[in-house]
């Protein structure tokens, strides 16, 4: 439930308060409460109140070792909620159309859900062999090239904290160990784009590329799904060029 819009102590209305504080946890990633208060120049109450206050409606979620908050996954469905108002996901669908027109491979969408990603929309390629998610499919986001593109969008400090706990092998060619997954998760930021060669699943590889809001935060990633028999690296620079002109189409322009 949205807070009522009334008045605090310093003029603000609640969801004033509400705004800015979402505002602070989306461009710092993680905060403490004394963090939160200090950038929106309240006293530490008053951001400890706000920061449990959003935590109880799933609009802030609490790491309890670290003490920090971070925006909750609510707040992403509902900015899906928005996507689809927008005819989102029907342009969604026409851009993977063209895509497997163009590449012959599979296409799909996905969404970061926690520490993980979430595939809500694939078309199958048009080879005999071909390979492809499955819509509603989960998966950890360091086996996946879409995944990695949403370890790209973090700041340091989240990726930190993902780095730092387990990080299971879904095949025997995931990536677990945290240097070298730091290490491929930059070249994904400086490159723009990720890869997966069957660390997913075992004769399949992937690409994927951010699909940004007028902000340039990164709210979906857009794939092509390959078998690893076709994954030739000549053949990567003209996906990776059809899945951002495809992710172009895709960003959301107008207002933050």
């Amino acid at each position: 439930m949205v807070p009522q819009a009334r008045k605090g102590s310093t003029g603000r209305s609640t969801v004033d308060r509400v705004a800015a504080a979402l505002e602070v946890v989306a461009d710092r990633g993680w905060v403490t409460a004394a963090e939160l208060g200090a950038a929106m120049a309240v006293d530490r109450s008053t951001g400890w109140r706000l920061a449990r206050s959003l935590e109880r409606v799933g609009w802030l979620q609490h790491d309890p070792v670290s003490g920090r908050y971070r925006l909750g996954v609510p707040l992403f469905e509902l900015g899906i909620r928005v996507l689809d108002t927008i005819d989102f996901r029907d342009e969604a669908r026409s851009v993977m159309t063209d895509l497997v027109a163009t590449t012959g491979e599979s296409a799909d969408l996905a969404i970061r859900d926690g520490e993980s990603v979430v595939f809500i929309d694939k078309l199958d390629g048009t080879h005999d062999v071909r390979a492809f998610t499955r819509s509603g499919q989960r998966a950890r986001l360091h086996a996946a090239a879409a995944g990695k593109v949403f370890l790209a969008a973090m700041t340091d400090d989240e990726l930190a904290t993902y780095l730092a706990a387990p990080l299971p092998a879904v095949t025997p060619a995931t990536v677990t160990d945290p240097d070298r997954l730091r290490d491929i998760v930059q070249e994904a930021r400086r490159r723009g784009w990720a890869s997966n060669r069957g660390e997913l699943f075992p004769e399949a590889g992937a690409l994927a590329v951010p699909i940004l809001d007028a902000r340039g935060v990164c709210i979906a990633a857009l794939g092509l799904n390959i078998p690893l028999s076709r994954f030739s690296e000549d053949r990567v620079p003209r996906l990776v060029a059809e899945l951002e002109a495809g992710a172009a189409r895709l960003a959301v322009h107008g207002g933050a």
